[in-house]
C-alpha cells in the first residue's frame, strides 16, 4: 500500500513539473484578427484597459525567486486571453520570445519617440513592421516566461535605452494624442520615422529579456526619470 502511494506521488510530482516546465516554455501563438478599440482622449488607459497595477517598477523582491532586484516595468493584472492594447500610434520593432518577459510585443512610437514591450503574453496578433493605431489590440494576456500568473508586463524606454516610469507614460499619454493631431506633431513622428533603422521582419526569439541594464529605480527617488513632454519640435 505505501509503496502504491509513493508511485503515484512520483507521478504526480512529475505531472506538475512537466507542466510548469510547458508552462514557462509555451512561445505562444499568432492571432491575426486585426481589433480596434476607441478610447477616448481624456482618459488615461494602461494597456489591459482600466487594468489595475499588482506589482510596480524599480527595485522590489521578486515573486519567484525571493530576492531583491530591479523590475523593468509596471505588472498588470489580467484574465487569461484579455486583450491589449496599444495606447499610442506607432511601429511594431520586435516580437517573439524574451526570455523572462516570455512572448512580447515591441512597439516604437514616434512621437514622442519611446518604446513600449508588452510581455508575459499568451498570444500576438501583431508582426513586426507593421503600423498601429491608438487602441489596436497587439495581443492577448497570458503568463509566459517567468511568471507566477496570468498578467501583463509593461516597459517604456526612451531612445537612449534608459527607463522611464511606466504610469508617468500612461499619465502623459492624453497629451501626446492632442500633440499628434497638430501638423507639428506629425512634421515630428515623420522626422523620427525617417531616423529609424531597418526592421527586421520576422520573429525574434532570445533566451534573454534583451534589456538594458538598470541605470536608477525608474523614477522613484531624486534624479527620477521623466517621459518626455509633449513637446512638437522634431
Amino acid at each position: 500500500m505505501l509503496s502504491s502511494k509513493l508511485k503515484c506521488l512520483t507521478v504526480l510530482a512529475a505531472l506538475m513539473t512537466c507542466t510548469a516546465a510547458s508552462a514557462y516554455n509555451f512561445k505562444g501563438y499568432y492571432a491575426p484578427a486585426v481589433l480596434v478599440s476607441p478610447m477616448r482622449d481624456d482618459i488615461q488607459y494602461t494597456p489591459v484597459g482600466m487594468g489595475v497595477i499588482t506589482s510596480k517598477a524599480g527595485y522590489r523582491v521578486h515573486p519567484v525567486t525571493g530576492r531583491g532586484d530591479f523590475h523593468s516595468g509596471v505588472d498588470l493584472g489580467a484574465k487569461l486571453n484579455d486583450r491589449v492594447y496599444c495606447l499610442l500610434d506607432g511601429i511594431v520593432t520586435r516580437v517573439g520570445w524574451r526570455g523572462n518577459l516570455g512572448v512580447a510585443v515591441e512597439v516604437y512610437h514616434p512621437y514622442p519617440n519611446l518604446r513600449t514591450i508588452t510581455g508575459h503574453l499568451n498570444a500576438y496578433s501583431v508582426m513586426p513592421g507593421m503600423r498601429v493605431q491608438r487602441g489596436r489590440v497587439i495581443g492577448y494576456a497570458g503568463s509566459t516566461g517567468r511568471s507566477t500568473g496570468v498578467h501583463v508586463h509593461y516597459t517604456v524606454m526612451n531612445e537612449s535605452g534608459e527607463y522611464v516610469e511606466p504610469m508617468q507614460f500612461i499619465r502623459q499619454v492624453p497629451q501626446y494624442v492632442m500633440a499628434l493631431r497638430t501638423f507639428q506633431g506629425q512634421l515630428a513622428m515623420t522626422h523620427n520615422i525617417k531616423k529609424m533603422p531597418k526592421i527586421d521582419t520576422k520573429l525574434i526569439d532570445s533566451e534573454s529579456e534583451d534589456l538594458p541594464p538598470s541605470k536608477g529605480d525608474c523614477g522613484e527617488k531624486k534624479g527620477e526619470e521623466k517621459p518626455p513632454s509633449a513637446s512638437i519640435e522634431p
